[in-house]
């Protein structure tokens, strides 16, 4: 009845997990499609409408350029500026509806900024080209100006002071009244000032050109200017006529024949400048395009975001009205829970089942204060009835307890040797620990022998090698004190010298770290303390096995063994506890180095020297790549092990060898450091003539061994 109450709650509580699931659900798809959909659209064509105003900002910007180079300038940003724009295009494209009427429309308006700010660039340029035509012409002007006003201005300074004095020349003679105030020549002064006069007005007529942006008016001026040149042309002819401008005409003709061709020859400066205002007008009739272009862009982006803003007002609305929807129905639902749950508590657990708990509970303290006489009695057929049952067989068991004393005292005499029990446990522990600790030693006793055989070797290298180098600096030495002449000569043979000591220095560092390794791996062997490390797990194998028979050789120098090495070059670096492994190799190659000289002594008893003709001690070590796990086999050709023993061999204790020779713990050892890696250990042998020991360990042992294992510190021992 209690699992249905507490299952009606639990119902209720999930009916009201899952209607806010359901949502939460189209809470969340409303908010995406918000999120996704319309915020993005709105974001990328406001940045659409951004980028289309700078491009048509670009427009002016580039009539107002001053140079081509600033034009190229402006233009390359331009250029950044319609890829953002191509960009968001392409964000667009990707948004819009199936037909992408926005966006075609969009991308129309795009292409045709960009051919109409193309067509101002190239326009710019032709308009630079004829401004610098213009400008030389101009520049050309001032020049030819300056030299006809110089010439024509003497003239009539001449003309003027003959006019009044009568002095064509102050070296000579004035001429008579009559003659430099006769008509002719007052005439012909008439004439050069008005000249003078039409050739200002010409000049300033072609200097005010530039300044004209109507094409009207500049036909007009164009028009004066031509006037203006028929009345200088008219001078021109009356000043030929009077018999002082004879000379003048020849003198002035070419002159006022090149003034003509500025405003009337080839690429005049009217032509030029009616050729800007052209480009001119045209600029700014794509700039008043591209203000158009930018009205209906901006048009066309306020409707896209319209539509956008419906359709995120839509998903928001859906959203409110499923939150005041699923607010109604939690808060129905929690009312129904609540009133569920106190009809439950009062009802049900209140008069019901704690009534007949609080019977119960006061039954058992009267137990406690030890009434165990008054029987118990719970109505009821569920689970309290049946902790009554139980509480009144407990109260019939606990008067038998009083009755049997003697039950207490046999229990205290048990304890007591219980006691005497665990105290002779702790002693046969302890004693077995020095046990363990005292082969430790005796092996590292066995060990330093073959360390001080393997240390030998590389002394006597550094040895050997650091007399070489002494004698060789004696030699260089003689060869530094040479004189120039000789030094030249002898200067092969000082590089000679210094390669060689180069290399027996090396060599030397070479030895002097191989015994650093040994002693260190020597004093880590002899440590609990180690962790997993990087190592090579073959040269683990190779050293230990070499090791362990030069360990053997010092104890028995009359053992021989050959040792086949084949290493899987493969198998690399592994994460092992190498000082444990070691152990191992060193416990095995052992065990097969004492079979082997076994047999081979035995051979001796009973064929002499010639045993050793028919019969080699050795050991076969191989290691191969399984997948995720090395494998180590190490076999010899001894005298095998019997089949009867090979089921023991793991035994703590448990030896073949005499007392003086083994303790019975090195291949317990053994398995225990192989099962701790997470690998395993097996043997194979055949009884006169082989024993094979197969070792598989993980590639990495540090999740096996647990505490063991300090993390990988990224240290690599070799």
């Amino acid at each position: 009845q209690l699992y249905a109450a507490i299952g009606f709650i639990v119902f209720l509580t999930m009916l009201a997990l899952s209607i806010s699931f359901v949502s939460f659900e189209h809470i969340r798809d409303s908010q995406q499609r918000v999120n996704e959909k319309s915020l993005p659209e709105i974001v990328t064509a406001f940045g659409i409408a951004r980028v289309s105003a700078v491009l048509v900002a670009a427009a002016p910007r580039l009539t107002a350029a001053l140079s081509a180079d600033q034009v190229t300038e402006a233009f390359e940003e331009i250029k950044t500026v319609g890829e953002e724009f191509d960009a968001l295009l392409a964000q667009l494209r990707g948004m819009t509806e199936e037909d992408g009427s926005a966006y075609n429309d969009m991308a129309r308006i795009a292409n045709r900024l960009i051919v109409n700010i193309e067509e101002i660039k190239t326009s710019m340029f032709d308009l630079y080209l004829i401004r610098e035509k213009s400008d030389s012409l101009h520049t050309e002007l001032a020049t030819f100006e300056q030299a006809l006003r110089l010439n024509l201005l003497t003239v009539i300074d001449d003309q003027f002071f003959y006019l009044m004095t009568g002095y064509d020349d102050i070296r000579a003679e004035a001429d008579e009244r009559n003659l430099h105030l006769s008509e002719p020549v007052v005439n012909s002064y008439r004439y050069l000032e008005g000249l003078e006069r039409q050739t200002n007005a010409a000049l300033q007529l072609l200097s005010s050109a530039t300044l004209i942006s109507d094409r009207a008016i500049l036909e007009i001026q164009r028009d004066r200017f031509l006037s203006v040149f028929d009345g200088i042309n008219r001078n021109l002819d009356a000043i030929g006529e009077t018999q002082a401008g004879g000379l003048l005409v020849p003198f002035f003709a070419p002159f006022f024949a090149r003034f003509k061709t500025f405003g009337d020859g080839p690429e005049n400066i009217f032509d030029l400048r009616l050729r800007a205002i052209v480009i001119e007008e045209a600029q700014a009739t794509l700039i008043e395009s591209n203000q158009t272009l930018a009205i209906e862009l901006r048009q066309l982006v306020v409707k896209y975001v319209e539509t956008s803003n419906l359709s995120a007002q839509d998903a928001i609305e859906s959203a409110e009205a499923t939150t005041v929807q699923t607010r109604r129905i939690l808060q129905v639902l929690g009312v129904v829970s609540l009133l569920a749950a106190l009809v439950i508590s009062w009802f049900y657990i209140g008069r019901h089942l704690l009534k007949r708990l609080d019977a119960l509970s006061a039954r058992m303290r009267s137990m406690a204060r030890g009434d165990l006489e008054t029987p118990i009695s719970v109505t009821g057929r569920d689970e309290i009835a049946d902790m009554g049952a139980a509480l009144e067989i407990f109260r019939s068991h606990a008067l038998e307890v009083q009755r049997l004393n003697l039950v207490e005292e046999l229990a205290n005499e048990i304890q007591e040797k219980n006691t005497a029990l665990e105290k002779v446990l702790e002693d046969l522990q302890s004693a077995q620990d020095q046990i363990v600790m005292r082969e430790k030693l005796a092996a590292l006793g066995e060990l330093t022998a073959g360390v001080a055989h393997e240390i030998k070797n590389p002394l006597n290298f550094v040895k050997n090698f650091s007399e070489s180098s002494e004698e060789l600096l004696e030699e260089l030495n003689e060869a530094v004190e040479m004189t120039d002449e000789s030094r030249e000569e002898q200067m092969e043979e000082i590089k000679s010298i210094a390669e060689i000591l180069v290399d027996n220095l090396g060599r030397i560092r070479h030895h002097a770290t191989r015994a650093d390794r040994i002693v260190h791996d020597m004093l880590s062997m002899g440590r609990d303390e180690a962790h997993a490390q990087k190592v090579q797990l073959n040269r683990i194998v190779e050293e230990n096995a070499k090791l362990a028979f030069h360990g053997a050789r010092a104890q028995d120098q009359d053992v021989q063994l050959k040792i086949n090495n084949d290493l899987d070059p493969e198998i690399g670096e592994v994460y092992i506890v190498p000082q444990d492994i070691g152990r191992v190799i060193l416990n095995i190659v052992g065990n097969a180095c004492y079979e082997t000289n076994k047999k081979l002594a035995a051979l001796r008893e009973s064929e002499g020297e010639n045993a050793i003709r028919s019969y080699m001690p050795q050991v076969d070590i191989k290691t191969v790549m399984m997948d995720d796990m090395a494998q180590i086999s190490i076999r010899d050709n001894g005298d095998g092990i019997p089949e009867d023993v090979i089921s023991k061999i793991f035994n703590p204790f448990f030896t073949t060898k005499p007392t003086d020779k083994g303790t019975g713990l090195g291949l317990s050892m053994s398995s225990d450091i192989i099962r701790e890696h997470g690998g395993r250990i097996s043997v194979t042998s055949n009884p006169g003539e082989y024993t094979e020991m197969v070792i598989e360990l993980p590639l990495d042992a540090r999740l096996s061994l647990g505490g063991k294992d300090d993390g990988d510190t990224g240290d690599e021992v070799d």
